[in-house]
């Protein structure tokens, strides 16, 4: 795909959505393909709806009150009031200053953008990471991890997580936003989530026996292909194309990596092949230790299925759409 096609402005039907309606879409489609089921986030809603209740004075007053119906911290609108109307959108895995000043530029142009919708996360959605995290832990239960052990093991990694993010600037992209009176949003997990579910029942359904078919039947999704072209498609990282696949962990949604310490507890629950967008080398050398085999999907990749199952959704309701950023758009739908 070139860089003309990438930037092309789609057509379709026209209506008028507002951002609360796009914000709300978007958290209502994460919560449909949540791994952890919609009871469970019923009642993680109804714990955050309790937590904040008790809150007093600054706490309260200064509280992300989006957590009694967003499980979500970090898919948020981070500028632009609900009743905005959007037509068009600009779509980036990952957006910067220079993404809204393209944005503003295309508007220049003759090209509107109304919105520019981000898959990795910005200011409250970057500074609470480690919330989203929570996902992880009860994904690993269900594949036959204690849920005791999982939460232990996630607990390290969750801290880390939370104190490296506040380092962060977090709201420099949002400044920008501000500044030229673009809206802005991040749409992080729920894009992830489904991803997540996508892969994983694909994968169910082409069932590959070996790591090198496991490899191919990946190349047969568009994002992936696209990804090899530029030298980010799928690979092995530890195993050969021989190795048997037996019992596959699908890592996409959950905030970010898990640590070193929860890949144990998945080989003694039976896990023999992980499949993720990438990981960090600590991680790896523990796979190896274990005797796990990893697969990498690609990064950009595979955020850039999540987002299109949002974008497919948005398109039907006449949103327009352009793609940047390592962004492949790719229609289901």
């Amino acid at each position: 795909m070139g860089v003309g096609e990438r930037f092309k402005l789609e057509t379709c039907k026209r209506r008028v959505m507002k951002l609360g309606e796009i914000y709300r879409k978007i958290v209502a489609m994460g919560i449909k393909a949540d791994p952890r089921g919609r009871n469970r986030v019923n009642q993680i809603l109804e714990d955050s709806a309790k937590s904040l209740d008790k809150l007093e004075g600054r706490k309260k007053e200064f509280a992300d009150r989006d957590v009694m119906w967003n499980p979500y911290t970090d898919c948020r609108l981070l500028y632009g009031n609900d009743d905005r109307e959007v037509k068009s959108l600009l779509c980036g895995i990952d957006i910067g200053t220079g993404e809204i000043v393209l944005a503003d530029r295309l508007t220049q142009k003759g090209e509107q953008v109304d919105l520019v919708l981000a898959h990795h996360p910005h200011g409250i959605g970057i500074s609470n990471l480690d919330y989203v995290m929570k996902i992880q832990p009860e994904q690993w239960a269900a594949a036959g991890v204690p849920i005791a052990q999982a939460e232990s093991a996630m607990a390290e990694r969750m801290k880390e997580v939370h104190h490296l993010t506040k380092a962060r600037n977090h709201t420099q992209t949002i400044d920008a936003a501000r500044l030229l009176d673009i809206p802005f949003m991040c749409a992080h997990t729920p894009a992830d989530s489904l991803g997540y579910q996508f892969l994983t029942n694909y994968l169910k359904e082409k069932n590959p026996s070996i790591l090198g078919d496991l490899v191919d039947t990946l190349l047969e999704i568009p994002e992936y292909q696209q990804a090899e072209k530029v030298g980010a498609g799928p690979e092995i990282l530890i195993g050969k194309d021989s190795g048997s696949v037996g019992a596959k962990h699908v890592f996409f949604t959950g905030g970010t990596s898990a640590g070193p310490k929860s890949i144990p507890k998945l080989a003694s629950a039976g896990i023999s092949t992980i499949v993720t967008m990438h990981m960090p080398p600590e991680v790896k050398k523990v796979c190896e230790e274990e005797g796990l085999y990893v697969v990498i999907a690609g990064h950009d990749s595979s955020d850039s299925i999540g987002m299109n199952l949002i974008l497919d959704e948005l398109e039907k309701e006449g949103i327009k759409s352009y793609a940047c950023s390592g962004f492949t758009r790719h229609r289901r739908s």
